[in-house]
């Protein structure tokens, strides 16, 4: 590197090579800028100076740019404001965010424009020596490096799309743009090796050949380590669009999930990849803020939380366990392929190479795709007690770089184990499959492999492949290949097995816990127990479930039944998070349409044969209240009487459909109405209201009537105290002496009007009545014989059926 020289004869035009290949860039993320503005919504998209600015920032951010957003804010209030603190005040604050990410995509692109245009340069003008390659190389660099500088120095966005930080409404200022100084090295070492990777360097070539004599077997270990995992990350990336295709992609729609997944593409491939080798997907966050008013200081509380996900501690959809075999089968492929590069007489352990190959390739991985995350600002009020605050949060997100490289360390070791133990078999037991294997990339097939595996295609009678047959005459150093057709078919017959294992069981899984014992078959069920009439199957299938009480027992689902039938049920649509569901319904009660939203809870401690969880209903009955006259001792709900306690009977759990109510009394004296029918559904919310009235029939009133004169007559005949009690009369003397033989008697028979109360349908009666009084003194000194008076007295009351003939109280303020 020291012998570099920098190419003045032609710097012009590799400068502008670069900045062509930079431009090219720019205009594919310019495209790609335009293209998703016209999915954002009417008003927020923007000009062309904010389409420049984004596209700018893109390109930064491809070469691992970070992507920071500063606001400072400032509010006062008008000085007319008054109240606790004082008349008006102010308050500003102010924010950093800076998300850093690599956008894998759009490197690729760039370092494809690079090597193309530096390509193209070579062709026209080739380099004279390894130190004119890499100074060309290094002034494509600085060039590429000052110019991205230059393009996001000058594109900093001061607002957004549909934004005016200018306006006298908005009182914010917003800076937002790419960080120059963690993108310049970056930019640099990218733009430098992809244009070193396509000169035309035979001095260079054979430098790099000559110092890597000795690491034929570490290069060897880093292309089988590379191929597998670019195999790995295809397969990865295949998975991920078949879940966009056929997955629940919610609310972003299969087109716009597929757009997201084709332009995150290496990034989704990445992690998914990683999580198939069995690497940890992590999350963390840390912090602390702070608040203090300038009289007093505080401490500042500290954000620590950090979760994990993987396929050994869950958290990974159970999918990943599919994919796992997909691994199993790449890695034991390029395994085989990377033997055939060698003797197949050495027994060594060079093989291990792989593994330290492949755990430096996912810790730059690992690395690559990691999203983090840094927020701080701070706060000042100044009113009469000022105050101020501050904040700070640092979070990442991805793959666990130790955790990687530790896994795919692992993997390595494993394909190096293939590599010594399983090729001879595998090679004998599928020759063709191993003579197609020899066409993948990566070291050159030893000759020994080769004559090997066509001596086993031509003893097994296969034909053998143009590419192999100069290998037929080749002697062999080892012995041959073991071919058995019997081994063939118990191997493939063992390892069908195992894909029916891995493949079906797992789909069997899913099926029957989703479709089977899933909770919309659960809900399904609960209503079905119902709508049939079996109170204690429904029961069953609550998680709280009551004891069946009289309003809970077939008898009062059958007379819910035969009021109205309850049917058609059916599961509109599931939301499922972890152990909790979502089920909404539809069905038909007495022939009208009805929805409801089930809550459903996984019971893991009673799962079916021990595999598959048992749903069931959260609060899956209906809740109902009655309101009843006084005059009536208790109401019926479904036939069944329940007792009323001041004229309501309180929240009563019943089954959801047609709930019946009536009166409690059976009597030709009372007509009973009201909401005699009432639609309940399942759920926590407030109790459906049912109200019952009461009316006297013509019986009942005349009834009522002689009540009432039966009543009037017995207390007063009975009466001895000239203020009896619990009677209506009363009569004052003022002689205050003593008096005895007190005798009352109704001397006009009164008129009884009876009243009935439209909204509580309580019954009362009142009216007016002369009464005579008779007593004598205990002192005759006062009179000569005993005294006599006629007094008007008045009545009110109120009426009770409970006993079924009606019975009268009279009110004390009445009389």
């Amino acid at each position: 590197m020291r012998a570099a020289q920098p190419d003045l004869p032609s710097a012009k035009a590799v400068a502008l090579d670069t900045l062509a290949a930079l431009g090219s860039q720019f205009a594919l993320v310019l495209v790609l800028v335009i293209v998703g503005i016209c999915f954002l919504p009417s008003g927020s998209h923007g000009d062309p100076v904010d389409w420049l600015t984004s596209a700018a920032q893109f390109t930064g951010l491809g070469l691992r740019g970070t992507l920071a957003l500063s606001a400072v804010a400032s509010a006062e209030s008008d000085s007319t404001d008054s109240g606790f603190y004082g008349d008006g005040g102010d308050a500003s604050g102010s924010g950093d965010l800076a998300l850093t990410f690599q956008p894998l995509l759009l490197t690729c692109t760039a370092l494809l424009a690079v090597w193309w245009f530096a390509r193209r340069r070579e062709a026209l003008s080739p380099a004279a020596g390894a130190a004119r390659t890499v100074g060309r190389s290094a002034t494509a660099a600085l060039v590429y490096t000052a110019a991205t500088t230059l393009l996001v120095a000058v594109a900093h966005a001061h607002g957004g799309y549909g934004l005016d930080p200018d306006a006298d409404d908005v009182p914010v200022s917003l800076d937002l743009g790419v960080d120059v100084w963690p993108m310049l090295v970056y930019a640099f070492v990218l733009v430098f090796l992809a244009d070193c990777a396509a000169r035309n360097r035979p001095r260079l070539k054979q430098a790099v050949r000559n110092a890597s004599a000795g690491w034929a077997d570490w290069w060897a270990a880093a292309s089988t380590a590379v191929s597998a995992t670019a195999a790995l990350l295809a397969a990865a990336f295949v998975a991920s669009l078949v879940y966009v295709v056929v997955g629940d992609t919610g609310d972003l729609g299969l087109g716009t999930s597929l757009a997201i997944a084709l332009l995150d593409a290496p990034n989704v491939a990445i992690l998914l990849g990683g999580g198939m080798m069995g690497a940890t997907l992590g999350t963390s966050a840390d912090g602390s803020a702070s608040g203090r008013p300038a009289y007093a200081s505080s401490g500042s509380p500290a954000l620590h939380a950090t979760e994990e996900a993987g396929m050994l501690h869950g958290g990974i959809p159970a999918a990943s366990y599919l994919l796992l075999l997909v691994t199993v089968l790449v890695f034991a492929v390029f395994a085989v392929r990377h033997a055939f590069g060698g003797d197949p007489r050495e027994r060594s352990w060079k093989a291990l190479r792989i593994g330290v190959v492949m755990a430096a390739v996912w810790a730059v991985l690992a690395w690559l795709t990691t999203v983090s995350v840094s927020s701080s600002g701070g706060l000042r009020l100044q009113m009469l007690f000022p105050a101020s605050g501050d904040v700070h949060i640092d979070m990442s997100f991805g793959l666990l770089e130790p955790g990687s490289l530790l896994v795919a360390l692992a993997w390595g070791a494993l394909m190096a184990l293939a590599v010594r133990f399983l090729a001879r078999p595998l090679a004998g037991t599928y020759p063709r499959v191993a003579a197609w294997l020899t066409r993948l990339p990566g070291q050159a097939v030893h000759p020994q492999w080769a004559a090997l595996l066509a001596d086993s295609l031509d003893r097994s009678g296969r034909p053998v492949p143009a590419h192999l047959l100069p290998s037929l005459t080749e002697p062999l150093a080892s012995p041959p290949l073991s071919v058995s057709r019997r081994r063939t078919r118990a191997v493939t017959t063992a390892l069908g097995v195992v894909v029916l294992l891995g493949g079906g069981g797992y789909a069997a899984d899913r099926l029957i816990a989703e479709k089977v014992y899933g909770p919309q078959n659960a809900a399904e069920d609960y209503l079905d127990a119902v709508s049939e009439g079996n109170a204690a199957a429904a029961l069953s299938h609550l998680t709280d479930a009551p004891h069946a009480g009289p309003l809970l027992s077939d008898a009062a689902l059958g007379a819910q039944l035969k009021a109205a039938p309850l049917g058609d049920v059916k599961v509109e649509d599931v939301v499922t998070e972890d152990d909790h569901a979502l089920v909404s319904v539809s069905y038909r009660v007495g022939g009208h349409a009805q929805t409801a939203h089930l809550v459903m809870v996984a019971d893991d401690e009673h799962k079916h044969f021990g595999l598959w969880p048992q749903w069931k209903v959260s609060d899956g009955l209906a809740h109902i209240e009655v309101t009843a006259p006084s005059s009536l001792s208790g109401v019926k709900v479904n036939g069944e009487e329940v007792t009323a306690t001041d004229g309501t009977t309180g929240e009563l759990a019943v089954f959801p459909g047609a709930v019946t109510t009536s009166g409690a009394a059976d009597s030709s004296l009372l007509e009973v109405g009201g909401d005699s029918l009432l639609t309940v559904g399942p759920g926590s919310g407030s109790a459906a209201s049912a109200n019952i009235t009461v009316t006297l029939t013509s019986a009942g009133e005349k009834a009522v009537r002689q009540a009432t004169l039966d009543a009037l007559t017995s207390c007063v005949s009975e009466a001895t105290d000239l203020t009896p009690a619990d009677c209506p009369v009363s009569y004052s003397d003022y002689s205050w002496s003593p008096v005895t033989d007190v005798k009352w008697s109704i001397s006009v028979e009164p008129e009884v009007d009876v009243q009935v109360d439209d909204e509580t349908g309580d019954i009362t009666v009142d009216g007016s009545f002369w009464a005579k009084v008779k007593y004598s003194y205990t002192d005759d000194s006062e009179s000569d014989g005993p005294m006599k008076d006629t007094v008007s007295s008045t009545f009110s009351g109120t009426v009770d059926f409970s006993g079924g003939t009606p019975t009268v109280s009279f009110d004390e303020s009445g009389y």
